[in-house]
């Protein structure tokens, strides 16, 4: 079994009296909510800012504050995971049950938010002493604190750690920073009662937990399941490289099956406009067809009616005639009754009765007055035809299709019969 490291590099009992410990970086610099670099921004500044977009929560895109990771594996804040009803932005699954029990700390994402936080007040210049806040010169890997040349020279009196001046780290680029900086990040001891936590390197599978030498001795349970934490990191880092690879021969065939169904949502999208067009275009037809029809028969019913007033506008003008000759007549003889002189009547008698009496022979039978219809029954039939054939369905004008490989199929001619 491996052994725990040597005490002089240990942060533990060896503590610096003078500066007290911090296991941890200061926490990330506050950015307000909704911040988007600056368009002043150097082109560098933006790559950085673009490199650790995903940092943010992936609902509201602010910085995410106790970032929790979903069973959907997408991250949220803890502002967006408290929201009622909350389903995730991203691909849209409901929010577990119980969120604060199944939504997981993401502890990557803290720490990688504070080894960033560092990494820019070290490259800002702005970065200060934990101690005394005079400029910092240095940066000590396993206390995870800045130091000045003063206080740095103190630190390395009582402890031999691994520390950096910060015009080198200045020169590397992020990616070398926290590169860096994980290969250092130390691992305690589960046991909550040590104090000061106890660095290790011996972890349990039984208990899933790391362990440090004295509680490996005392849990006599799982002594056969011990081994270096070395060792089971690596493990799992190789099943986890296992799953990723069994996710990118999944992703082709969620990606295969992608692509064919928008080729079936694009297939279905042409199909409906050639439809939709084919729609409008046999309409357009139909109702031309139709105003043709009413213009026809319109000029039909016309000239029947042209005919028809024809044959009686004759017998109409002699009935007119007559009509006015009994008028005239009746008249005169009313006037002569009343104005005229004895002997204006026997002068006109003879001519009168005469006039009149011809004009008792005439009679409206024997003029042949009768006026027939029946010629217009024709166009009604042929309305009602057109009607019932648009609105009916049966010997449609447009015939219905069986289904959409029909309906997708355009025709050169307009397939109606609208004539009785």
């Amino acid at each position: 079994m491996q052994q725990e490291p040597a005490p002089a590099r240990s942060p533990g009992p060896q503590q610096d009296p003078a500066v007290p410990h911090t296991p941890t970086m200061p926490p990330p610099e506050s950015v307000p909510e909704g911040h988007q670099p600056s368009p002043s921004h150097s082109p560098t500044e933006q790559a950085f800012e673009e490199e650790f977009q995903f940092l943010r929560c992936q609902g509201c895109q602010a910085e995410a504050k106790c970032p929790k990771l979903l069973p959907c594996l997408h991250t949220l804040c803890s502002g967006c995971l408290k929201a009622p009803d909350m389903r995730c932005p991203i691909c849209q699954a409901p929010g577990p049950p119980g969120a604060d029990s199944l939504a997981l700390d993401n502890v990557f994402f803290e720490s990688l938010q504070r080894r960033l936080s560092v990494y820019r007040q070290i490259v800002d210049a702005q970065a200060v002493c934990a101690r005394c806040k005079e400029s910092a010169d240095f940066w000590c890997f396993e206390c995870e604190q800045l130091f000045c040349a003063k206080c740095f020279e103190a630190h390395q009196w009582f402890l031999k750690h691994e520390a950096r001046p910060l015009a080198e780290l200045r020169s590397q680029s992020v990616r070398e920073f926290l590169d860096g900086t994980r290969k250092t990040n130390n691992i305690f001891c589960s046991n909550p009662n040590h104090r000061p936590p106890m660095l290790t390197s011996i972890y349990c599978r039984g208990c899933s937990k790391p362990l440090c030498c004295s509680c490996a001795l005392l849990d006599n349970g799982h002594s056969e399941l011990k081994c270096d934490i070395s060792t089971e990191i690596q493990l799992r880092q190789g099943e986890l490289d296992a799953m990723a690879q069994a996710l990118e021969e999944q992703e082709r065939v969620f990606g295969a099956a992608h692509t064919r169904m928008r080729s079936a949502a694009s297939e279905l999208g042409r199909v409906r406009a050639d439809t939709e067009e084919l729609i409008h275009t046999r309409v357009r037809q139909l109702v031309a067809h139709v105003l043709a029809q009413e213009q026809e028969l319109l000029e039909g019913v016309n000239a029947q009616y042209q005919r028809s007033y024809e044959e009686i506008a004759g017998q109409l003008d002699r009935l007119e005639a007559v009509l006015q000759r009994i008028r005239t007549g009746g008249s005169l003889v009313q006037r002569m009754k009343r104005y005229a002189s004895d002997q204006e009547v026997l002068d006109l008698h003879g001519f009168l009765r005469e006039a009149l009496s011809r004009l008792r022979q005439e009679e409206p039978q024997n003029l042949q007055t009768t006026v027939r219809t029946d010629g217009f029954d024709e166009f009604q039939v042929r309305l009602q035809e057109l009607v019932s054939c648009i609105t009916q369905g049966a010997d449609a004008a447009v015939p219905r299709r069986a289904g959409p490989e029909a309906a997708s199929t355009p025709r050169d001619s307009l397939d109606i019969d609208l004539h009785p």
